[in-house]
């Protein structure tokens, strides 16, 4: 045999080979897996906001930075209940019946109708189911106000109107004064003065009607409706 002999598969030299994965002799040792490095920060756990992310939301998750995100037990924006729809069918009613007190009570009871305009927005207010609702009870008193207010007016036009009358009577003493038209004028002006006013006062009554439908609060101007009562 010669004495050349082909390299094989041997112990190598220098000593035993070591098991896989064991660093070289003199070489750091390597950290488990998952182990952090030193002077890295330590992991943070699954779910809980990143250093620097304005607006993280409380107690795990993520979110947008600077936007608040909702509490446990909240639905988040666009999902969930939404609040209920204030009822408009008694705040409406309140200046309607108020309304129809004082038009249809005036043409039927010779002119009663314009001194009740407020009792049934009154009783509205104090039912025991309307009370404590804070938009029915807006509209109920302003509905109050008003019919207050148009009955206090009504009273004073009808003192004006006697005392015009009687003035008027007073004054003409013959055939051609009561004939003619000068004396008349002090009562067709408060005529025509109350008039005016009872046509606004039906007209914000229907604009409060309309306000109370679609949800909205409404105030009375002071002149039409004084602010007596308080809700």
């Amino acid at each position: 045999m010669s004495d050349y002999h082909q390299p094989g598969y041997g112990p190598p030299t220098g000593g035993p080979q070591q098991p896989y994965g064991t660093p070289p002799h003199g070489a750091p040792q390597q950290q488990p897996y998952g182990t952090p490095q030193q002077g890295t920060p330590p992991q943070q756990p699954y779910g809980t906001p990143q250093q620097g992310w304005a607006g993280g939301t409380p107690g795990g998750g993520y979110g947008y930075p600077g936007v608040q995100q909702p509490g446990p037990g909240y639905p988040g924006p666009g999902y969930g209940t939404q609040p209920p729809a204030p009822p408009t069918g008694p705040a409406m009613w309140a200046h309607l019946g108020a309304l129809l007190t004082m038009t249809a009570g005036t043409m039927m009871c010779c002119g009663l109708g314009a001194f009740l305009g407020w009792i049934f927005p009154l009783s509205l207010r104090g039912n025991d189911r309307h009370k404590h609702d804070p938009y029915i009870r807006h509209h109920a008193t302003q509905a109050v106000n008003f019919g207050i207010t148009q009955a206090i007016m009504a009273a004073l036009g009808v003192v004006l109107y006697v005392a015009s009358a009687f003035t008027f009577a007073a004054a003409a003493t013959t055939d051609a004064q009561r004939n003619s038209s000068g004396l008349a004028v002090p009562l067709l002006t408060v005529i025509g003065i109350f008039g005016s006013y009872a046509l606004s006062g039906v007209i914000c009554a229907v604009i409060g009607t309309v306000k109370a439908t679609r949800g909205e609060l409404w105030t009375y101007p002071r002149l039409i409706a004084w602010p007596l009562s308080k809700g």
